[in-house]
């Protein structure tokens, strides 16, 4: 398997390398989305709440409150 990287214009697919294969070879097509300002701007105000992270003290968190436990000792 090989990947090269490449632009979808909205109608064809333009690759911005050689491709390393010879025709009529099957290939798996897989797009990457680029994270929005709106969507990095959501992620950023979510982890910068005060409360974000206040689960790690909730003791019904068994498996996070276990880590603490042992890192105690």
């Amino acid at each position: 398997m090989r990947a090269i990287k490449g632009i979808y214009d909205g109608k064809k697919i333009k690759p911005l390398e050689k491709i390393p294969v010879r025709k009529n070879t099957k290939v798996i097509i897989t797009f990457l989305e680029e994270d929005t300002a709106e969507e990095k701007s959501d992620i950023r105000e979510l982890t910068s709440a005060s409360k974000a992270f206040d689960f790690w003290d909730d003791e019904r968190e068994g498996l996070y409150q276990d880590y603490l436990d042992q890192s105690d000792k």
